[in-house]
């Protein structure tokens, strides 16, 4: 922020953030005008825009949410992992982190940027998968590298696991074919959205983490969702 330019940083283009609940096998969405989660099912279509990562969770010794800034290589950019009433929990590369942060609380979150239908027309959304669906989301991007971008995704249903005592739902994933009009406005939209992320990763660190902070957390009532871990295989 400046004089000659007073903007902070771009404003989110997301409406909705949505995530896997593996507890329960279906999606759900955080409406922050009622401070609830709710519930979706198991059947749902969206195009893919971009995918970024960044590590989402509860800590308990804080009672509070974590979060951390978003990344695009995991390899080469830093974390900055935080929670909202307990400080930063740690800040580095994620595979020197990882370990502090599970410790915490906190797991690894794919945070797909995507086109769902709103209404009558198409608006931008996050999709965060985290645990087994994360695991289940890597498999279906390296099976299906050429339509990720060229077609839609529906999701429809849920797979059963089981890890230990612990039983867990993964989404199931097909590809979709969709209009020559629908991929368009796709493509405008991811516009918007790429507009929004060059501003985004241009921020300070800190700044970054503020920004992160402002959208919904993975956790938000403080109840985590059941589910089995994925393996250290993080897909950027």
């Amino acid at each position: 922020m400046s004089r000659s330019n007073p903007h902070e940083g771009a404003k989110n283009p997301a409406t909705r953030w949505f995530e896997w609940n593996g507890e329960h096998g279906k999606l759900r969405y955080y409406d922050k005008s009622t401070g609830k989660n709710v519930d979706m099912g198991a059947d749902f279509t969206f195009l893919l825009l971009d995918q970024m990562g960044s590590v989402r969770g509860w800590h308990e010794a804080s009672s509070s949410g974590i979060y951390s800034n978003e990344v695009r290589d995991t390899r080469q950019d830093v974390l900055v992992v935080k929670s909202f009433k307990g400080g930063t929990i740690a800040e580095g590369l994620y595979k020197d982190i990882k370990d502090r942060c599970n410790t915490a609380g906190g797991q690894f979150v794919s945070n797909c940027y995507i086109a769902f239908k709103s209404g009558d027309e198409l608006a931008i959304g996050s999709l965060r998968f985290k645990g087994a669906a994360l695991g289940a989301w890597m498999e279906f991007c390296k099976a299906n590298r050429a339509a990720l971008y060229t077609k839609a995704v529906h999701i429809n249903g849920a797979v059963e696991g089981k890890k230990g005592r612990v039983t867990y739902f993964v989404p199931a994933f097909f590809t979709k074919e969709l209009s020559g009009d629908t991929h368009n406005i796709a493509v405008a939209l991811d516009a918007e959205l790429q507009q929004f992320l060059t501003s985004y990763l241009k921020q300070t660190k800190r700044d970054q983490v503020a920004g992160s902070a402002d959208s919904a957390p993975l956790e938000p009532n403080g109840h985590p969702t059941v589910d089995a871990p994925t393996d250290d295989d993080i897909p950027f």
